[in-house]
């Protein structure tokens, strides 16, 4: 059975989706920065959604609850 990978969420700053991804990453969950859109279009960076984490859907549950510990924190 295929694990289908999804987008978890789409950020505008590099930085803050590089965070999330050292985030996830150190969790031990295994996902990837997706900034192909970025790279071919660069004019279109914000209507396309410059980088977009993916992540196996059956972690996105677990992915959500960890992102969503910085959003309480704040």
């Amino acid at each position: 059975m295929e694990d289908k990978i999804v987008t978890l969420d789409t950020f505008m700053d590099f930085m803050q989706a590089e965070f999330a991804l050292g985030k996830l990453q150190t969790a031990g969950i295994q996902c990837f920065m997706d900034e192909n859109a970025t790279n071919i279009y660069p004019l279109y960076t914000d209507a396309l959604g410059a980088y977009k984490i993916k992540v196996f859907e059956r972690d996105l549950e677990k992915c959500r609850e960890i992102l969503s510990q910085d959003k309480d924190a704040d």
